[in-house]
């Protein structure tokens, strides 16, 4: 049975994605905890949006370990971010772990399709992966 668009708690975003996509956001444009729950369901075309309490906590947590910057505003009660040098440095060395790591996920949604019997899904991932350079 597929699983339908929008059911975010079915969906599993391992450990530290909203982090690394809070970073992501951050590096592009300075951005509020709003505009971040907006843009996380339409980067994961609507299969995961986080919880504001996951979001609001990351924030802090991450302003307080200097990877994003409070930018002031002028506006009551809006708090803008941006990445720190030190965020985007996180994010690029997310970036080359991820490259390593894509083979490896590639594989497991290659078991996946074929204990699902998705013929289909299984043969587009293993051609996928034929193309994926894995980088030293």
């Amino acid at each position: 049975m597929p699983m339908s668009k929008g059911s975010g708690s079915d969906v599993f975003a391992p450990k530290g994605l909203l982090k690394i996509l809070i970073l992501k956001i951050a590096t592009q444009r300075a951005t509020t905890g709003v505009e971040i729950m907006d843009e996380v369901p339409r980067i994961t075309e609507n299969v995961w949006s986080p919880s504001p309490g996951s979001v609001y906590y990351l924030l802090g947590e991450m302003e307080e370990s200097g990877l994003l910057i409070h930018v002031p505003t002028g506006e009551a009660g809006i708090k803008r971010y941006v990445s720190s040098e030190k965020g985007k440095l996180t994010l690029e060395n997310f970036k080359l772990d991820a490259q390593k790591n894509l083979y490896k996920q590639m594989a497991m949604l290659k078991v996946l399709s074929d204990l699902a019997e998705n013929k289909l899904v299984s043969d587009a991932i293993s051609t996928l992966t034929e193309k994926i350079q894995v980088p030293s």
